[in-house]
Parts: structure tokens; C-alpha cells; sequence
């Protein structure tokens, strides 16, 4: 009865109920805090462990930011995967009800989850109006639970080791960072910039290549379909200050440094690699020059390629080799205007790439057009200073000088858009020295001696570079002269103007005259030297210039002198005649056999030979008739003679029965084909020629016995003459002596 009695009251089970709730809350609040300590310490070791290794690997093989993003998204990706999950269990941990969470502590200390179960179930069954169980029970078995959970230390249950390890953890993965932050600031600040803020600067590094020559988009233009020798430096020729910081150039884009390296090492060797436009790939070493230089030679091509470099454990690239057209000259305009032109305007010069020649003292205008746009133009002038070039647009460009020397020009373009050179250009100019007009004189139809009364021939031919003005000829005849204690000889000079058409706008540039002159209107004495010289002035415009042609001389002989000299010649010219009609004489009885081919050639060759030797006879008679008649020796009947009985028959025979014969010999030998040959027919016709031939001979032996004839009778006429005038000077005396006084 004292139990039922003790038993407690429905509101002091509910006391109990609220206690153990209150307490279960609690140990769920501590069991949040340590999940999600564990979980930030989790958290802190994996970013510091990821950090480090990034860093470590950054370090290690200097990865590029596309890399380092890569592995930095991975890493991430896999410790927010890994967190995840942690934090998904953890969080269903921390979400345990009141039972649940007794179920858990019922492992660490059996019975306790029953105990809490019936301290927050089993009031809830007094207030059923209906209940099977007893209230009494109830309250007993309250009771006790209660009891026990007091007697227990579940309240205090906890492991506090984990929670100290994750503690530690915690503390190590925050200290990594900060110590390393402390410890190496530069590579911490480095480090963050790299990973966080995706910046491209590098690590320290010891060895720093530079590419000289890029343009200003970092871009090696070479020119194409040539060879190109690229240069490497490893001394930061190229390094230039940036506030705070240090560029680096030649490397495509600029590389920043927080601080110039002061001895940076060189590479033992710097390596190569190519990829054409057909993605071939090409690798090379480079060629070391001196300590800080390595050059590589790409060859020759016609398509972009691009490179990267190697060296020490520095590495740049790619860097693109650009291949451009070099500029060049699209167009050489040039212009000019000579000395004394009658034209104000300057000549443009058709073809700039001729020989080149003007007149000294001539103005040059010169035009240089590009195939492109051009930052500058240069031009040398060898020898002298060379003018300025004016530009005109942004292709062209102008040059002006006055021609004082020959010159030739070294021209130089530099492209605007490229910076490249041209290759250099040459043009020469050359110096035309206005010469002095070229003069020769001939006299055609006589020889070296004339008669008083002859008719010369004078023929001039006068050749100049601009044009000739005046064209004349000198005659010089010296006279003897009687002086009172002795004769002396003085020369007579007269100028004989030959006058030709001049016109301004198309200059005479060679000229040939013919001017007869006759020495019957004032004959010279015999003995004199006449001496002719031609003369010509040109157009010059720096003065006029007067060319002169060598003296021709003439000697004055007497008709019978002349006459005599003319028949010896004629007389020596009858003896070659007779040798070469000997000769076919001596061909007679080799045709009147049966000859064989070769006879025939044999025979065919001295027929060339004699007729060659017969026309070389006719022009030479040709001649001495003409001088003849031009000296006006012999009469208009010796002449004809001479004409009709020599130079006709034998002009005649070379080109008729002597051309037929050779033609005939020629095919009976068997080197030609012509109808009607034969060996009788030749026959005919070479007997035809020797029978002509002494016609011919004895015409000549009859011309010479005209002409002994002649002179003959003139001498006897000069005899009788030489009589006469003795008598009538003896007359005339023996008169004079009969009306003298005598003392």
C-alpha cells in the first residue's frame, strides 16, 4: 500500500519527460557542433594537402594557366564531391530524433535506450481513456527509468579524443597556409596569383631567352621564299622597368617580373621546335655564338610557321614567323631634261631600265613607287651626296639633281606595314659626252696623183650624236712662190660649203654628200700638193664642236706622166690576164679526153679561180678608164675603145659562158643537177671561153698599140712644136741683133 502510495503523479512524469528532452537536445546541439567541426576539418585539410601538391606541382613543371585552371577545377570538384558526401551523412546524423539518438547512445551503454524510451513513451499512455496497461505499472516503470538515466553518466558521454584530433586538424590545415604565407611570403603571393587570380607570372626562374627582332605584335616577319637567321640572347638585352616590376620582351608577349635577375645562368644548349602550316613538325637545336647567343637559320618557305624554345628551364612560345613579300619597286619613273633643249618641259624616258645616258649638266627628276605602303625611302648616290626624297603619297616618292658625273643609284625601301627592307635596287646613270661629229673624206676615181685640169670626186660622210649643223671641206693647195733670193712655197687655203637641210625637230645625225670639185677653172701648177680636209660643226648646247677627218692629199702631175703611170698599171693587169688564159689553156686536153670526177673538179676549181681573178682584172681596168676620164687623159674615142673592147667583152664573159661552165663542171662532178650536161657541151663551152678570152687578149695588145701610136705622134707633134718655137726664137733674135747698135 506504501508503494502506490510513493508512486509519482502524471505531472511529475511530465517534469521527467521535459528534463530528459531538454538533455537529449543538448547532446544533439554538442553532436551538431562536433559534425560540423569535423567537417571544417576536413575541409581545411584537403584544401591545404590539394594546396600544397598544386603548389609542389606548379613548382615542379611550371604549368600553364590552361593546365593550372584544369587541375585546380579537378581538385576542387573532387574535394566538394568528397565534402559533399561527408556532409550529407553528417548532416542526417545530426537530424536524430529523441529515440534515435537513445538507439545510438544504447550502443555505448546498453539499456539506456530503453530506459529514455519508456521516460518519453510510456506517460503518454495515461492519457489514453481506454487503456489495456495499468497506471500504477506506468508510473513504476517511469519511475525507475528515470532513476537509472540519473544513476548514469550518459549525459557525459563523448569522444573527446576525435574531437581533439579534428581540433588538431583544424589547427594544421589552417597553419599550413599561414606558416607558408609567413615562411616564403613571395611564393605564397605567387602561388595565390597563379591558382586564384589566374595571373601568368612565372616562378623565379635562372635562365630568361629573349627573341630579337619581333615586331610589336611579337611576331618574327621574315621575308618570304627566304632564309632567315633568328637570334636568342640570354642576357635580358630587352628588360625594361615597370614601376615595381621588370618586362621582359622578345618573348612573344611581355613577361613581368617582380625583380631583375641579377646574373641570370646560361643554358647549356636552347632547343627548337617548328610546326609548319601543314602542322609538320621540325626540331632543331640552336647554334651557340658566343656565351648569351644562339642563332637558328629557318629555311627557306613560303607559308607561316610558328616556334617554341626551350633552354635552361625557361621555354616561350609559340611564337608565330610571319612570311611576308619584301617591298619593292613597283615603278622607276624618270624624267629629263638636257642642256639647251628647245623644249621647256622635262622628257619622260620610256624604259627607266635601259642604258641610261645623259648629257652633262642635264636636271634627273626621279620617281620611286613601292609595291606597297612605305615608311621611308633611301637612296645612294656613288660617287657623290645623294638628293633629298620628297615624299608624294604614302607608295612614292621623288628625287631631283642636276647630272654632273656618271652615277649609280643604291635605292633602299622599308615597308610601313611590315618594317622589312627590299632587297637593294641599282640604277645606273651614265654620263653621254656630246663627242665631237666623226668626219671621213674620200676621194673615189682617181689615185694619188691628179692631173691640173681634173675633175675629184669628193665624198664626205659625217656622223654626229645630236645632230649635225655645218658640213664642209678645207682645200689646201700649196704654190710656189718667186721671191727675189729664193722661191718658197705658200699654201692657198679655200673652204668649200657643202649646204644641207637642217631641221630643229629632227636632227641630221649622219650625213653623206658628194661634191665634184674641178681643178679645170684654176688649174694648179704640176708638182703642187693639193690637200683636202672635211669639217663638221654640231648642235651642241655647251658650244659648238668641229670634228675634222684625216688630210686627204692629191700630187699635181703632168697628163703624160699620169697617162704613163695608168698603162703600166693596165700593162700589169694584161700580164694576170695572160695567166689565167694560160691556165684554162692548160684545161683543153683533160676535156678532150674522158675525164673522171675528180678531173672534172679539178678542173671546175680552177675555173672558180680564174673567174674570180678575171673579175678582180675588170674592176681594175673599170678603174683606170675612170680615172682617165676624170683626168681627161686620152680621147673620147680611146675610151670607147678601151669601154667596148675590154671591160664590156670581159664583164661579159665572167657572167655568162664562164658562169655556165662552172655550172655545168659542178654537175658533171656530181655536186649539182642541171639539164643538158654533158661532157661535150663543156667541151663547147670551155673552148668558147678560151677562144673569148684571146679575143679579149687581143684587144688589149691592140689598145696598147693605140696608145703607142698616140704617143707617138705626140711626140712628134711636141718635137715639131719644140722646132718651131727654136726657130722663131732664133728668128727673132737674129732680128733684134740687126736693129741693135753696134759701139
Amino acid at each position: 500500500m506504501s508503494i502506490l502510495n510513493d508512486l509519482p503523479t502524471i505531472e511529475s512524469l511530465r517534469d521527467d519527460q521535459r528534463a530528459l528532452r531538454a538533455d537529449l537536445s543538448r547532446l544533439r546541439r554538442r553532436l551538431r557542433i562536433q559534425l560540423m567541426l569535423e567537417l571544417i576539418a576536413e575541409a581545411a585539410v584537403a584544401l591545404a594537402a590539394t594546396g600544397a601538391l598544386l603548389v609542389l606541382l606548379d613548382w615542379q613543371l611550371r604549368l600553364s594557366r590552361p593546365v593550372r585552371l584544369v587541375l585546380l577545377g579537378l581538385s576542387l570538384a573532387v574535394i566538394a564531391g568528397f565534402l559533399a558526401v561527408r556532409a550529407v551523412r553528417r548532416w542526417r546524423s545530426s537530424r536524430l530524433d529523441e529515440l534515435s539518438l537513445a538507439v545510438t547512445l544504447d550502443r555505448f551503454r546498453p539499456g539506456l535506450g530503453q530506459q529514455v524510451a519508456d521516460v518519453l513513451q510510456l506517460p503518454d499512455l495515461l492519457d489514453e481513456p481506454r487503456s489495456a496497461v495499468s497506471p500504477a505499472m506506468v508510473r513504476l516503470a517511469v519511475r525507475q527509468a528515470t532513476e537509472a538515466l540519473a544513476r548514469s553518466d550518459w549525459r557525459s558521454l563523448w569522444n573527446r579524443r576525435r574531437t581533439a584530433l579534428h581540433a588538431v586538424a583544424l589547427l594544421v590545415g589552417a597553419a599550413v597556409p599561414t606558416v607558408f604565407a609567413v615562411a616564403a611570403p613571395a611564393a605564397a603571393r605567387l602561388s595565390f596569383a597563379r591558382w586564384i587570380l589566374g595571373s601568368n607570372e612565372r616562378w623565379p626562374q635562372q635562365t630568361y631567352l629573349t627573341v630579337m627582332g619581333l615586331d610589336a605584335r611579337g611576331r618574327l616577319l621574315a621575308p618570304r621564299d627566304e632564309r632567315i637567321l633568328m637570334e636568342v640572347r640570354t642576357d635580358l638585352p630587352l628588360t625594361e622597368s615597370r614601376g615595381d616590376r621588370w618586362s621582359v620582351g622578345g618573348r612573344g608577349e611581355p613577361l613581368i617580373l617582380r625583380r631583375k635577375p641579377d646574373h641570370p645562368r646560361q643554358p647549356r644548349e636552347v632547343a627548337l621546335r617548328e610546326r609548319t602550316a601543314k602542322n609538320a613538325i621540325r626540331s632543331g637545336m640552336m647554334v651557340e655564338t658566343d656565351p648569351v647567343r644562339f642563332r637558328y637559320e629557318f629555311p627557306p618557305s613560303s607559308s607561316s610557321s610558328s616556334f617554341e624554345l626551350t633552354g635552361g628551364d625557361d621555354w616561350l612560345g609559340p611564337i608565330t614567323v610571319d612570311r611576308v613579300d619584301r617591298p619593292a619597286l613597283a615603278a622607276t619613273k624618270l624624267r629629263v631634261k638636257e642642256p639647251g633643249t628647245a623644249d621647256p618641259e622635262f622628257r619622260a624616258i620610256d624604259d627607266a631600265g635601259q642604258h641610261l645616258l645623259f648629257l652633262p649638266d642635264s636636271e634627273i627628276e626621279l620617281t620611286l613607287v613601292g609595291t606597297e605602303a612605305l615608311s621611308e625611302a633611301q637612296m645612294k648616290i656613288h660617287p657623290g651626296a645623294a638628293p633629298e626624297l620628297k615624299r608624294i603619297d604614302d607608295r612614292s616618292f621623288v628625287a631631283s639633281w642636276t647630272l654632273r658625273e656618271a652615277v649609280t643609284l643604291e635605292i633602299l625601301l622599308t615597308s610601313a606595314d611590315t618594317g622589312l627592307a627590299s632587297k637593294t635596287s641599282f640604277l645606273s646613270i651614265g654620263l653621254l659626252r656630246d663627242r665631237e661629229p666623226r668626219v671621213t673624206l674620200r676621194a673615189s676615181g682617181v689615185g694619188g696623183h691628179v692631173t691640173p685640169i681634173a675633175t675629184i670626186p669628193l665624198t664626205i660622210a659625217a656622223t654626229d650624236d645630236f645632230g649635225l649643223a655645218v658640213l664642209r671641206i678645207q682645200a689646201d693647195r700649196s704654190v710656189l712662190v718667186e721671191e727675189k733670193d729664193k722661191p718658197e712655197q705658200k699654201v692657198v687655203r679655200s673652204t668649200i660649203n657643202l649646204p644641207f637641210e637642217v631641221d630643229p625637230a629632227h636632227p641630221t645625225l649622219d650625213l653623206q654628200v658628194r661634191h665634184d670639185l674641178s681643178l679645170q677653172s684654176d688649174p694648179p701648177k704640176v708638182g703642187a700638193v693639193l690637200r683636202f680636209t672635211g669639217e663638221a660643226d654640231d648642235r651642241c648646247a655647251r658650244g659648238v664642236q668641229t670634228g675634222r677627218s684625216s688630210v686627204l692629199a692629191l700630187s699635181v702631175v703632168s697628163a703624160d706622166e699620169l697617162f704613163y703611170e695608168i698603162l703600166i698599171r693596165q700593162r700589169a693587169e694584161r700580164t694576170k690576164f695572160m695567166s689565167v688564159l694560160e691556165a684554162a689553156e692548160k684545161n683543153t686536153p683533160t676535156l678532150e679526153g674522158s675525164p673522171t670526177a675528180e678531173d672534172l673538179v679539178r678542173v671546175m676549181r680552177t675555173e672558180q679561180s680564174g673567174a674570180r681573178q678575171l673579175e678582180q682584172i675588170t674592176g681594175r681596168v673599170a678603174d683606170t678608164l675612170q680615172e682617165m676620164k676624170l683626168n681627161q687623159i686620152g680621147s673620147p674615142k680611146s675610151h670607147r675603145l678601151l669601154q667596148e673592147g675590154v671591160v664590156e667583152p670581159l664583164r661579159a664573159l665572167t657572167t655568162g659562158p664562164m658562169a655556165q661552165l662552172r655550172g655545168m663542171l659542178q654537175t658533171l662532178a656530181g655536186a649539182a643537177a642541171a639539164p643538158g650536161a654533158s661532157k661535150d657541151a663543156a667541151r663547147l663551152l670551155h673552148a668558147e671561153v678560151v677562144t673569148k678570152m684571146k679575143n679579149i687578149l687581143e684587144q688589149m695588145s691592140q689598145w696598147e698599140s693605140f696608145v703607142d701610136v698616140v704617143n707617138q705622134v705626140a711626140e712628134v707633134i711636141k718635137m715639131e712644136q719644140k722646132v718651131l718655137q727654136e726657130t722663131e726664137k732664133a728668128r727673132e733674135t737674129r732680128t733684134q741683133e740687126v736693129f741693135d747698135d753696134k759701139p
